[in-house]
């Protein structure tokens, strides 16, 4: 088979699939779930930032701090050419696909033939998890293209032999690296492979090391601030957070067996059982075995140790197991090959139908516990998404309102509802469900029946047992709305209305507030001494539960979430707060002796000294406070963090307001064990390590008298 015949083949074989993912979108009316929806967010972000005046290199790369840009922002610059909707996205999707089979075919027909490197694409096209991919925005495909990609410019360069197909590789690892971070663990055992003969000549070394330098170029912009962070992240998504959703341990039967038993569902049965016949068949193929080998075993196996399981992180292995797969159906003799050839054909067109719009049904297989083919077919049901959003539109009469959504249900959550409302351009902030009482939530989105996940479903079941349960909250809370879902549940729209208190004295209702407040702020400090409030209210306005202002004053107490045994309080002391426009509930405190306090307007610490042995306990009782130890100056703190090695040293000095912070913090000194930071690299260092940075998520707006750094002591504002 040659000259322009195979490119036609495969060329037919990528439009099919883009008319198969035009199709499902078409018909499917489901929002994107969770991660797709986050993903598409960011690419929103990314096209206003493409279509801005200053269109900002820096902007974009901070976009995300744990995705790179690549495939994200290649769908916000497709939403610069084509209308903001699904199909666009989706037809990303599609063109990184068409990559991965261009790549998968060229490879396949260097290492054998065309009709190989033909049946390798056939193969990965047609893969039931391929095709969900490809009807859902993730980066994972992508990742699989630019993996395919990069096996193959690997192969081109024959040891690094070649100078311009060096340059490419260097290109395309930079490109990879930078359309997600676990890229390396894909290549990294195929590029050693490949540098067998590197180091037996100076020419190839010179050329691998011009590769690596261009990799590093390419990617060090959006890696190098995030150098200290990103393992840490890793670390918790691998380990941490997976235990808390419940995977099985590392190295039980559960975890090791998770993607050999999955591996028919995820790229096809018989595709599946040629791979692992071509595992072994490679064995007398010495030109593909070690890239090949590399590109399969590897990658599993370290995915395998790590406890986090889940079938997109062995997505870019399948253009690996397609070339596998053809090089054993390659190995099989002349009669079973043809006959083997057929059913692949016929199985793969089948694979199409059942794994997008499930038919005919996948049958399951108890030897599996899975459906033979992994299958994810659209459906026409309404989620009310565009009701819920317009109907918020019209109660808060287009004012910026946060809106706090109870579920975390795949089609209903924090993410797809602000992924939504982010593509409409409406001034709506999201926010997870509430601990206790909803602090600064304007509306609430609550839906009956399942809450989502199991190891996410407690708070969201806490808050619906509350509004049933609770008469004050489902009374400053009414329903004003309410939507049918396709699951069979029910959505509600709740908007914050407190209706005035009758019947009761405003001087009573001042009273309450002020006779006792180390009791009504028993939640948020304990311990305290010489704890006074003072109100400036108005009559009419206090009985609807709003104060002008609240000042409170203590000589000495303890802050912090006292029901949270895994964080220490803080001891201050000589304590002055200013808080303008409070709300809460005047009905629960004038019935129940409670205090809710729903809402500020602006909260000013005018006076406040913290000592250090204070500040010592504190971190001592923090998780992330452990290895810091803090000292304090004339004029600035000397920090010291050794949990994470190299450690980190500085000298530290407050500073004013600055970028949506009350207080900022300049580091001097800086060092990474004993090497010393140099000056522009400081910054990059210490964002790290900044805690004022989190202020800027801050519900309420906070403001810092001038801070003074004493030795022993940090004094806000005048002593009293």
């Amino acid at each position: 088979m040659t000259g322009r015949r195979p490119w036609l083949l495969l060329g037919a074989l990528w439009l099919l699939l883009g008319l198969v993912m035009a199709a499902w979108v078409s018909v499917d009316r489901r929002p994107p779930e969770w991660d797709h929806a986050n993903h598409l967010e960011r690419a929103l972000h990314c096209h206003r930032i493409l279509l801005g005046p200053d269109r900002g290199l820096g902007e974009v790369l901070e976009i995300s701090s744990f995705y790179p840009p690549l495939a994200i922002c290649a769908a916000g610059l497709a939403y610069v050419l084509f209308p903001v909707v699904p199909l666009t996205a989706q037809a990303v999707m599609w063109g990184f696909l068409g990559l991965g089979l261009a790549s998968v075919f060229t490879l396949g027909r260097r290492l054998w033939d065309a009709e190989t490197g033909l049946l390798a694409a056939f193969f990965l096209g047609t893969a039931p998890f391929v095709l969900f991919s490809l009807i859902n925005f993730q980066v994972d495909l992508p990742l699989a293209a630019m993996v395919a990609l990069a096996l193959y410019v690997l192969a081109r360069t024959e040891g690094f032999a070649h100078p311009a197909w060096s340059l490419a590789c260097g290109l395309v690892l930079g490109l990879g690296m930078l359309t997600k971070p676990t890229f390396a663990g894909y290549v990294l055992a195929p590029l050693l492979w490949t540098l067998r003969p590197v180091l037996s000549s100076r020419r190839r070394l010179g050329l691998f090391a011009l590769a690596l330098s261009i990799a590093v170029a390419l990617a060090l912009p959006w890696y190098g601030p995030r150098l200290i962070a990103l393992p840490m992240q890793v670390s918790n998504r691998s380990f941490s957070f997976a235990a808390a959703e419940g995977h099985a341990p590392v190295l039980t039967a559960g975890a090791l067996l998770f993607y050999p038993r999955l591996l028919a569902p995820q790229f096809g049965i018989l595709a599946g059982v040629l791979a692992l016949w071509g595992l072994w068949a490679l064995r007398r193929d010495r030109p593909a075995r070690g890239l090949l080998w590399g590109a399969t075993l590897v990658p599993i196996v370290l995915w395998s140790l790590i406890r986090n399981k889940n079938l997109r992180y062995s997505l870019p292995v399948l253009p690996a197991a397609a070339l596998v797969a053809a090089a054993g159906l390659r190995a099989l003799p002349g009669a079973w090959r043809r006959a083997a050839l057929w059913a692949c054909l016929a199985a793969g067109l089948l694979q199409i139908s059942m794994a997008s719009f499930a038919v005919p049904f996948p049958p399951a297989l108890a030897l599996l516990g899975a459906p033979i083919v992994f299958h994810h077919a659209p459906s026409g049901g309404d989620w009310q998404h565009a009701r819920i959003l317009a109907d918020l539109s019209r109660e808060s009469r287009g004012r910026p309102v946060t809106v706090g959504v109870v579920p975390n249900y795949n089609f209903l959550s924090v993410s797809t509802l602000r992924y939504e409302a982010v593509r409409r351009a409406l001034p709506l902030t999201f926010a997870r469900g509430w601990e206790g009482m909803p602090f600064g939530v304007d509306f609430a989105v609550t839906k009956t029946g399942s809450q989502g996940p199991s190891f996410t479903a407690a708070k969201p079941e806490r808050i619906m047992r509350a509004f049933a349960e609770d008469p004050y909250l489902a009374a400053a809370y009414p329903v004003v709305a309410g939507y049918d879902l396709p699951d069979g549940s029910r959505a509600e729209l709740r908007v914050r209305r407190l209706a005035p208190l009758e019947g009761v004295a405003p001087e009573e209702i001042a009273r309450r507030l002020t006779e006792d407040p180390a009791r009504l702020l028993a939640a948020h400090a304990r311990d305290t001494a010489g704890l006074t409030a003072r109100l400036e209210y108005d009559p009419v306005a206090i009985r609807a539960g709003r104060v002008r202002r609240l000042v409170v004053e203590a000589a000495s107490a303890l802050v912090g979430e006292a029901a949270r045994r895994d964080r220490s309080s803080l001891r201050v002391r000589d304590v002055r707060l200013v808080i303008d426009d409070l709300l809460f509930d005047a009905r629960r405190l004038v019935e129940t002796g409670q205090l809710a306090v729903l809402d500020l307007g602006a909260l000013r610490i005018e006076r406040l000294t913290l000592l250090e042995e204070d500040l010592r306990e504190f971190l001592r009782g923090q998780p992330g406070g452990a290895g810091v130890t803090v000292r304090l100056g004339e004029g600035a703190a000397d920090i010291r963090v050794t949990r994470l090695r190299p450690s980190v040293a500085a000298r530290v000095q407050a500073g004013p307001a600055s970028a949506g912070r009350p207080v900022t913090l300049a580091a001097r000194d800086v060092r990474l064990g004993p090497v010393p930071v140099p000056g522009p690299l400081v910054d990059w260092v210490v964002r790290h390590f900044d805690p004022t940075l989190r202020l800027r998520r801050l519900p309420v707006a906070v403001s810092i008298a001038p801070i003074q750094v004493k030795p022993g002591r940090i004094e806000i504002g005048p002593p009293s």
